[in-house]
């Protein structure tokens, strides 16, 4: 009996000595939590709604800038002492990280010799409002190990050591901050582009309102714009920065070869204003960078030659370089006439039927089909050699004459005329000179030949002339 008493006694005693552990353990966990705790609420720097923030300033060494929203974008503010166009990254930037930023430690309170031992005697300021409240940031010098920056905020006395991820986001040097957008247009803002070289306007491109469609001026009006390259440049303008900003305000344009440049670009807006691009290729990198002076801000900067190849287009790599005369699929008839041999043929390519001189042509076998394929592509498609605009030559002794009729009953024509040159010929559309040139050798090379073979394919009698 004594025996139970006492076990139960025993067990009695070691629950009791094994709750208060318990409760001890317990309240060892709940300070640890509290001092934790504790320390996660002193490393939380800031914890605010960026987009609130309507004002940046930033003090370095380097200058100091004051940047405020307006109508959403972000300018200088008209105390500030700077002009230049500001990119909208880096102010958005710098209210993102700084609106929950931590610190990873503290290293107590500041006094004299640690802000100079952390390089807060002198910091780079970052201060951020939304107009009733601020945010304020001093970044020292970077840790031995590169990992961290030394930081202060406002409202505490403590130094912190912030991962150097989240404050290299918060650094800038002043060309960091300066848009460098060759242009600051979208490329739907872009009514005109008039490149001059030597001296000597090479293009003129201006979009038309109500076709949405690229034009030369009126004396190039027999010309057609192929539209996909005035869109390339778009493309290009809207989006290309600098690979870096070399000098603001450049008064000795000669140290960059913009005293006697190579090209000048302007783009006119649909605002209604024409910013004006000086470039140069000058020094030893000229065939990798051009210098590019963008007269209303001042800047030069350097950017890839690869993405400004369209200040060595000519007007012949802006147009069609082929002249459709008529899709087969689209034409009822059509006639050709050269010093050789000449024709006509009634087409109905959907159907596979086809006819030449009350000659039946059975298209739906796949030899036959081919063979007038080639045949007509040979000269419905012309391709264009080169321009020549100040040409005035008389519709006489074409060497390829073509007509043909639409399904809609609507008529087409070309002719091919000797400039006198070699085998090339002035290209004529519907009795009016184009402006442009050809090489006829396809006549004899191509044309002829297929001609024949069709003849032989189809037993008909070749029509000589």
């Amino acid at each position: 009996m004594k025996k139970g008493i006492i076990a139960v006694a025993a067990l009695t005693a070691a629950a009791g000595v094994s709750i208060g552990a318990f409760f001890i353990v317990k309240d060892k966990d709940a300070k640890e939590k509290q001092e934790e705790s504790k320390k996660l609420s002193e490393n939380q720097l800031f914890s605010f709604d960026s987009d609130d923030i309507n004002k940046v300033e930033i003090n370095s060494a380097e200058g100091a800038y004051t940047f405020v929203l307006e109508d959403e974008k972000w300018v200088n503010s008209p105390d500030s002492g700077n002009s230049f166009h500001i990119d909208q990254t880096k102010p958005q930037q710098i209210c993102t990280t700084m609106c929950d930023l931590e610190a990873d430690t503290n290293y107590g309170d500041a006094d004299d010799e640690s802000k100079k031992k952390y390089g807060l005697t002198d910091p780079y300021v970052v201060s951020l409002s939304d107009g009733s409240q601020s945010y304020t940031i001093s970044i020292g010098d970077v840790s031995p190990t590169g990992n961290y920056y030394y930081a202060m905020i406002d409202g505490s006395s403590k130094i912190y050591a912030v991962q150097s991820a989240e404050i290299t986001t918060l650094l800038y040097k002043r060309f960091d901050l300066i848009d460098t957008s060759i242009v600051p247009y979208s490329d739907n803002e872009i009514a005109e582009i008039c490149l001059t070289r030597g001296g000597e306007t090479i293009y003129d491109l201006t979009l038309d309102p109500d076709t949405g469609r690229w034009e030369l001026p009126s004396e190039y009006s027999m010309l057609t714009v192929n539209q996909t390259r005035p869109d390339t440049i778009l493309t290009v303008l809207s989006r290309l920065t600098a690979a870096q900003i070399v000098e603001e305000n450049a008064t000795d344009l000669s140290q960059y070869g913009l005293d006697q440049p190579y090209a000048e670009l302007k783009v006119k807006g649909t605002d209604g204003k024409t910013h004006t691009l000086v470039l140069s290729r000058y020094g030893r990198e000229s065939s990798k960078m051009m210098y590019v002076l963008i007269k209303e801000s001042g800047l030069v900067g350097q950017y890839y030659t690869s993405d400004l190849d369209f200040v060595d287009f000519d007007l012949f790599d802006l147009i069609l370089q082929n002249v459709e005369s008529a899709n087969m699929f689209n034409i009822s008839e059509f006639e050709f006439s050269t010093p050789e041999v000449s024709d006509k043929f009634t087409l109905n390519a959907k159907d596979g039927t086809a006819e030449c001189r009350d000659t039946a042509i059975d298209l739906s076998k796949a030899e036959i089909m081919d063979m007038f394929t080639n045949f007509y592509n040979s000269f419905s498609y012309i391709s264009i050699n080169g321009i020549d605009i100040k040409a005035e030559p008389e519709l006489n002794e074409p060497v390829l004459s073509a007509r043909y009729v639409l399904n809609s009953g609507v008529e087409s024509k070309v002719d091919l005329v000797p400039t006198g040159e070699s085998t090339d010929c002035y290209v004529f559309v519907d009795g009016k000179y184009s402006g442009t040139t050809t090489d006829s050798a396809f006549i004899s090379g191509s044309m002829i030949p297929y001609y024949n073979q069709l003849c032989d394919l189809t037993s008909l009698t070749r029509n000589t002339q």
